[in-house]
């Protein structure tokens, strides 16, 4: 009776969510590689020929005052330079628009990945929230969200199925191999067992971190775990720290040079692989000068520990705060691990294969169980 009644849940969790599932599974493979694809699109770009005298690099600023001249629609925000003497300096409009600069020659190249990233940011509401206009205000928030709980339904049900009825070696065999002779209804029968279990424990990594992503009370529930006060928010704006107080300046003190600040931030981080400086927005009356943003990546295997977040002071470079990953609260750390998880990149760029590939295989447990379904009521 048991086997039964969870065989039926099996069965009809598959049936109301598979679609949305298969929609998630496909979308969620053409985005894992997101950051790859359009590095690639840009590579020529991103690269400059290293003249025999260095020394006639250009700054930072000096490359933000011909930006107007060069390209007078473009509203910088931020700036990103890494440490390897043939890479381009990046200049950001937002999230979206890139200009390389040759930090060389003084030359500007606007981004070739706008139509690859605009399809992937496409892609992207697809996965989230089934390309519904009001994002995370949506419907289709609500529907991928309990298709995701449907999910981890499937592979806890899905592992009890799994497990013949009488404890036999040659029974065991049949559910982790695949059957070559098999046709028809035995070979998706095969198939749904064998892709199922070998693919099991990253599916379910895979969803139960998607679930703690798509609810409010998931992501509230790994901080309430350790104690914590859950953040306001669930993206990246979760990892904002209040800003350290601004050292006493005189009145008529001037802010260095980006490239002063720059420089001292490389000195105090000498292993960094990049550097991320977000440009102010101009003061309103009154208001009084803030600590300068600036990101860094430090080198790390797990891309959850390489981003710290350091407030500088923008009078005398000196650095007020950083927070880097052990510097979190337990609760955090948890959440920054949930996120990355869900993506593969927890491990890096093996990390995104092989949820890529389990993601491909949940495809096939979608085809093989609406295959089996439709068998069993038609």
């Amino acid at each position: 009776m048991l086997r039964k009644t969870i065989f039926w849940i099996h069965l009809l969790s598959g049936l109301i969510a598979g679609a949305v599932i298969a929609i998630m599974s496909a979308t969620g493979i053409a985005i894992a590689f997101e950051t790859e694809i359009l590095d690639w699109v840009d590579r020529d770009l991103s690269k400059v020929e290293v003249p025999a005298d260095a020394s006639t690099k250009l700054t930072i600023d000096e490359l933000l005052a011909r930006i107007p001249e060069a390209y007078p629609d473009f509203k910088t925000t931020a700036f990103q330079t890494y440490p390897a003497e043939d890479q381009a300096y990046r200049f950001l409009q937002g999230r979206d628009r890139i200009l390389y600069a040759n930090p060389y020659t003084g030359e500007f190249s606007e981004s070739q990945a706008g139509p690859a990233h605009h399809v992937l940011h496409r892609l992207e509401d697809w996965h989230r929230w089934l390309g519904a206009s009001e994002g995370t205000n949506s419907t289709g928030r609500l529907i991928t969200g309990i298709s995701n709980f449907a999910f981890l339904i499937l592979c806890l049900t899905g592992l009890y199925l799994w497990f013949p009825r009488v404890l036999k070696s040659r029974l065991f065999k049949k559910a982790l191999f695949f059957n070559k002779k098999a046709r028809g209804k035995a070979r998706d029968f095969n198939w749904h067992n064998v892709f199922g279990i070998w693919n099991l424990p990253v599916l379910i990594v895979l969803v139960a971190t998607g679930v703690v992503i798509s609810f409010n009370w998931g992501h509230k529930l790994v901080f309430q775990v350790f104690g914590e006060e859950p953040p306001q928010f669930r993206d990246f704006r979760m990892l904002m720290v209040k800003a350290p107080a601004m050292p006493e300046h005189p009145a008529d003190a001037q802010p260095l040079p980006y490239q002063e600040i720059a420089d001292k931030a490389i000195a105090a981080f000498p292993d960094y692989q990049l550097l991320w400086v977000n440009f102010p927005r101009p003061l309103q009356p009154g208001q009084a000068v803030q600590p300068l943003n600036v990101g860094l990546y430090l080198p790390g295997f797990f891309e959850r520990e390489r981003y710290t977040p350091v407030s500088v002071d923008p009078f005398t470079g000196e650095v007020l705060q950083a927070t880097r990953f052990e510097d979190r609260s337990p609760g955090m750390k948890a959440r920054v691990w949930v996120r990355f998880l869900h993506t593969g990149e927890a491990f890096g760029l093996f990390g995104k294969i092989v949820a890529t590939l389990a993601t491909a295989a949940s495809l096939i447990l979608v085809y093989t169980g609406f295959a089996l379904s439709y068998r069993r009521f038609f």
